[in-house]
């Protein structure tokens, strides 16, 4: 890991205090309607939802879910969400969100359970998701042909245990999947003093493991759970660590191939409000900025990607979701609490987006065209 010099520590221990604890902006928000993001959400009933809503954070179409969700995407070409069940959960919502109707409810085959992620390719021709088998420790990549009733007509394994977050490369060749490395049955994590995580890189047709690397072995226990992938095919890494909360461990990091996992250096006071948990992983619009939220130190990190450093923290109670504008160094976040913000990490500024909707919004936000 890059030692932090003592100047540089200095600027952060000047501006971080100012930069955590900074006032909501008062600038216009810069969303317009015409954009739209989806998350899976709680509502005050403890009933569960998901809800597609505009750049002013008005709603635009809502549905029912059967369980909580974790991810939502978008197809490319048709104007569906899918809402993938969290972590143990066996089924997929297909919903029509222009005609305000469920197209099909995708379910496992026995025995088998989601983590919570999936992508559909560029052609909108398939839907990959990472899941358990009951017949295998590794997890398993499982492809279905969205043309042909979502039938599976693939099946490859993950090299890992526990994949969780999952991205296709620019040229739709490969799936980048974030093996957890934790074993567990139901909820319950059953091998953390032996886990192995790992970022791993699958040809999608033929299942061929083209790169795997892993962190140095004293940091087994920083679980690579999610990701995001730039334009060019840098991959941003954010991590869970299982091991002591006194720990000073790799929480972000970043990857290209042929490479080494790059762990980026967290300002001391930073790392240390983290409480060893990230949450999503987001790249702006550019590639060139990043933002990597800790809903549990209710922080969200914004990073230059360019210069490899940590740029600033701000306060968002319990944000997780992360999505990115319109605009470079901009994002748009939800959290557990039920607010919408946007963030430009260049100007420093926090805008609220002043949703009515009644909810608790989950761990994911994706932008839908």
């Amino acid at each position: 890991m890059t030692a932090i010099n003592r100047r540089t520590f200095l600027g952060w221990a000047a501006a971080t205090p100012m930069l955590l604890h900074s006032p909501m902006g008062l600038a216009a928000v810069d969303n317009t309607a015409a954009q739209r993001f989806a998350s899976a959400s709680q509502a005050a009933d403890g009933l569960f939802y998901l809800y597609l809503f505009d750049g002013l954070g008005q709603e635009v179409a809502s549905h029912p879910l059967p369980s909580r969700a974790h991810q939502v995407i978008g197809h490319p070409t048709r104007p569906w969400v899918l809402v993938i069940a969290r972590r143990p959960g066996n089924s997929i919502d297909v919903f029509n969100y222009k005609t305000g109707t469920l197209v099909t409810r995708i379910n496992c085959i026995h025995g088998y359970h989601l983590y919570g992620h999936a992508q559909i390719t560029q052609d909108g021709h398939y839907l990959l998701t990472t899941e358990k088998s009951p017949s295998h420790d590794n997890g398993r990549l499982v492809v279905r042909d969205i043309t042909h009733h979502f039938n599976i007509v693939n099946e490859h394994s993950t090299a890992g245990i526990g994949p969780h977050e999952l991205r296709l490369t620019p040229d739709q060749k490969t799936m980048v999947i974030a093996n957890g490395g934790i074993k567990t049955k139901g909820r319950k994590k059953i091998n953390l003093d032996v886990m192995q995580p790992s970022l791993v890189y699958v040809d999608i047709h033929s299942g061929k493991l083209l790169e795997q690397v892993q962190l140095p072995a004293e940091y087994h226990q920083s679980s690579i759970r999610h990701l995001d992938i730039s334009p060019t095919g840098q991959v941003l890494l954010a991590m869970q660590y299982q091991g002591h909360l006194g720990d000073t461990v790799p929480l972000v990091a970043l990857h290209s191939r042929g490479e080494e996992i790059k762990p980026l250096v967290i300002p001391i006071q930073v790392n240390g409000r983290l409480n060893q948990y990230c949450g999503s992983a987001c790249f702006d619009s550019t590639g060139n900025f990043a933002a990597v939220s800790s809903p549990r130190g209710n922080l969200i990190t914004l990073w230059n990607i360019k210069a490899r450093q940590f740029h600033a923290a701000i306060k968002v109670n319990d944000g997780c979701g992360i999505a990115k504008g319109q605009h470079a160094g901009e994002f748009v976040i939800s959290s557990g609490t039920g607010r919408l913000y946007t963030i430009n990490s260049q100007k420093m500024i926090r805008t609220a987006i002043p949703t009515q909707l009644p909810v608790k919004w989950d761990n994911h936000l994706s932008p839908i065209s």
